[in-house]
């Protein structure tokens, strides 16, 4: 009796690292590739005269983790930012940016380079400059993103694979 409670834990348990593993692959993609762009105008609010370039767009419910190499025809800042958007945090000591109906909190993670290479994990990732003067930029990214389950979401589908293993 033993040995047969034992045995359907470890096949329940295999079926579900077998279902998180195929949900994972479909929640992630990968980014990965080269490029060259030339900095456009910065959409956050009050930087309109600032120039960017986007390494890794923001996509609602995804974050990524990557990492990006560069080489910068002007000195840069490389910025990772965060959604929090939907979150009741007080941003008081945060730099923050809203954009359209998005607020998102930056890190600075490089300032003033012209070349580099930089990991990180956030919603998105650009360079950045104050200055109105275009720039462009050779760079190369490695990275994925995978889709971010809200913590609710996640619980009430724990709960429902509990309740159905009675």
């Amino acid at each position: 009796m033993a040995v047969g409670v034992v045995l359907m834990l470890a096949v329940g348990a295999s079926l579900m690292a077998a279902q998180d593993a195929e949900a994972q692959a479909r929640n992630t993609k990968w980014v990965r590739g080269s490029w060259v762009q030339t900095s456009i105008s910065h959409n956050a609010e009050g930087h309109s005269s600032h120039q960017v370039v986007n390494f890794f767009n923001p996509q609602d419910g995804f974050i990524y983790n990557g990492k990006v190499t560069f080489t910068s025809t002007k000195g840069i800042d490389i910025i990772a930012y965060h959604d929090i958007t939907s979150q009741s945090t007080d941003t008081t000591g945060l730099t923050t940016w809203k954009v359209g109906e998005k607020t998102y909190a930056t890190t600075t993670l490089m300032k003033n380079v012209t070349s580099g290479t930089v990991e990180f994990v956030g919603a998105g990732l650009l360079a950045h400059s104050a200055l109105s003067d275009p720039y462009s930029i050779v760079y190369s990214a490695d990275g994925y993103t995978r889709r971010i389950v809200p913590a609710s979401q996640s619980m009430m589908s724990e709960a429902q694979g509990m309740g159905s293993m009675k």
